[in-house]
């Protein structure tokens, strides 16, 4: 049986590989593309693999109309093949991502599709907003139902993907923290009370008083009448959570010298004359590996433990995410055929070369502006434009804006690659800025075609 087995998986790898790899249906005369997967079908675009010159055509006129042109420009028009590319390579895009639904066996109820397509209409504050955006964009409801069906596809990949990546075990976590131990130092702090005065007399005057009576009561007192500081004057010069490097030298050294509860100064700087007294202080530790940190910007409060290996699990689902790019981006790139009037990158007889998309030569978004670059992948909120003083009444024209990317040059997309570029953000201290999980590129959130 082993013997078997063995048999039928070469024969399998071997049928996969002239699949993939050799043999490759023409291009009919009548198509922009073949893909040689039969089972993709987007109404209106893609049909049994096929890309008619009909749908291109289709789709050609909404890029056009997303990119401030109402009409598809002739053929002779440097901005004509801009267009065109842009429109090539997110036809395979769409195509490609619902042949890999189909691959992967994936698939969604009614219901599913329609709470999809109610989140694309709910960035609309009216119905008549929504369809105003719609034709601008030279869609039709039919067409903004498929985009809410690609959503759904883009999801289940991106959870199915991070999904896949395990938990992080206590050993992963504690190494990280050993080799990084220096990341997780808490800087020394200080709670301080402080006047500040350019004038030398008011704050020697300050400093007087403050020496015969420091008490939270005086020191609001004296505050209130000889403090310039704005941060800290009504509070009886209170400032806390000082850190080394808060202040101008010598008087930020002065602080992390100074004794608590003694009145210091006059102190001099380039910014004027100062006197202080420490209340507490808090001296510079390391945080345990067990330790909880208080909750902070991109972080919730927990164990240290728990937020290294959720960062660490964060770049694992990134890593995962761009492995899964390479793959997709060759196994469809493999099965598919352009016909030579439309090849761009993503098609397997591309040669090569560099991107065609230049902003310069792209047609303002609105009439009488400069160029917007390349063409605008999605609206996802439209609104009425404001006239800006002294111009006209922009009255019935619409700006859109939304998470949709700005698409990237014909040639230069990668679909399921990290949309910064570069290795996937490593772990970082609690406290600090930490990367998100991954996601799905910015080139494939588009709604539209251009993105």
């Amino acid at each position: 049986m082993a013997i078997l087995f063995g048999a039928t998986l070469v024969i399998m790898v071997v049928i996969v590989a002239v699949a993939v790899g050799v043999g490759h249906p023409s291009v009919p005369s009548d198509d922009v593309a073949v893909i040689d997967d039969s089972s993709i079908n987007v109404p209106g675009l893609v049909e049994n693999g096929h890309i008619s010159k009909a749908n291109f055509n289709r789709s050609l006129l909404q890029t056009a109309k997303q990119s401030g042109v109402q009409t598809v420009p002739q053929p002779s028009d440097p901005q004509y093949k801009q267009i065109k590319d842009q429109t090539m390579q997110t036809d395979l895009q769409i195509a490609w991502l619902v042949g890999e639904a189909s691959r992967q066996g994936l698939s969604f109820t009614d219901t599913q599709v329609q709470q999809s397509l109610q989140q694309i209409k709910s960035q609309f504050k009216t119905q008549a907003e929504y369809v105003q955006a719609r034709d601008q964009a030279g869609l039709t409801d039919a067409d903004v139902l498929e985009r809410a069906k690609l959503q759904l596809i883009q999801t289940k990949i991106q959870d199915n993907i991070q999904n896949s990546v395990g938990s992080v075990s206590d050993s992963d976590a504690r190494a990280f923290y050993d080799a990084n131990k220096s990341q997780f130092k808490q800087p020394a702090k200080r709670t301080i009370r402080i006047i500040q005065n350019k004038d030398p007399h008011q704050i020697d005057t300050a400093y007087q008083a403050l020496r015969a009576d420091d008490s939270d009561a005086n020191w609001k007192k004296v505050a209130a009448q000889y403090s310039t500081d704005p941060t800290s004057k009504d509070k009886g010069g209170l400032r806390t959570d000082v850190v080394p490097g808060s202040f101008q030298q010598p008087l930020d050294d002065d602080i992390f010298k100074a004794p608590t509860g003694q009145v210091q100064g006059p102190v001099v700087t380039s910014s004027g004359s100062y006197v202080f007294e420490v209340i507490s202080a808090t001296p510079e530790q390391v945080q345990g590996f067990d330790d909880t940190a208080p909750a902070s910007t991109g972080t919730s409060a927990g164990k240290i433990s728990d937020q290294i290996k959720s960062q660490i699990k964060a770049q694992q689902q990134q890593e995962a995410l761009s492995s899964f790019g390479a793959d997709f981006r060759d196994y469809w790139t493999n099965l598919t055929q352009c016909a030579s009037d439309y090849v761009v990158q993503g098609c397997d007889n591309f040669n090569g070369g560099s991107p065609t998309c230049d902003p310069t030569k792209l047609a303002p978004a609105q009439p009488g502006q400069s160029g917007q670059g390349c063409p605008a992948p999605v609206f996802a909120l439209c609104q009425e434009a404001q006239a800006t003083q002294g111009a006209s009444p922009t009255s019935g024209q619409l700006q859109c804006t939304g998470s949709g990317p700005t698409p990237g040059a014909p040639g230069s997309f990668k679909p399921f690659s990290t949309s910064t570029g570069g290795s996937p953000q490593g772990p970082h201290p609690a406290g600090a800025a930490t990367s998100s999980s991954g996601s799905l590129p910015a080139g494939l959130s588009g709604l539209t075609p251009g993105g």
